[in-house]
């Protein structure tokens, strides 16, 4: 893997991660963390719909479990260069990547607003996609 590769390949994830213990932040403080002014900007908008909550549990207290595995299976291709945490990159990415349109459209369509936190984190989900999947054709 080229050195700028690297780089890409941990630091998608984390931005991931971060993006979302921010925003499971803003989610238990109800929404006072986002950056308000644009009226299409408004977290707490999303966090409020009911499809937010998958068996009970909020997306964005999954969210950065989420990211958590992900950052980790990148932490152990990097370390170990093994081929079943480039598949397990590849897999978290691809499921994550399955769910983005949905989550978009309930953005867009539901509560008719963007949550900033949620943004960063499909652009890291699409990004961690199209970089593994460049990885996988490529070992």
């Amino acid at each position: 893997m080229k050195p700028g590769w690297n780089t890409t390949f941990f630091l998608l994830p984390v931005i991931g991660l971060v993006a979302a213990i921010l925003g499971y932040m803003d989610f238990k403080s109800g929404g006072s963390l986002c950056p308000s002014g644009i009226d299409v900007l408004d977290c707490s908008r999303v966090y409020v719909i009911p499809q937010a909550r998958i068996l009970g549990v909020h997306l964005s207290e999954a969210a950065p479990a989420y990211f958590l595995a992900l950052s980790i299976s990148a932490i152990l291709n990097l370390a170990y260069r093994r081929r079943e945490s480039l598949i397990a990159y590849l897999a978290l990415s691809i499921v994550g990547l399955s769910i983005v349109p949905y989550l978009v459209y309930l953005e867009l369509m539901v509560a008719r607003a963007l949550c900033l936190y949620c943004t960063v984190m499909h652009v890291a989900i699409v990004g961690c996609s199209i970089h593994s999947t460049i990885l996988w054709t490529r070992s």
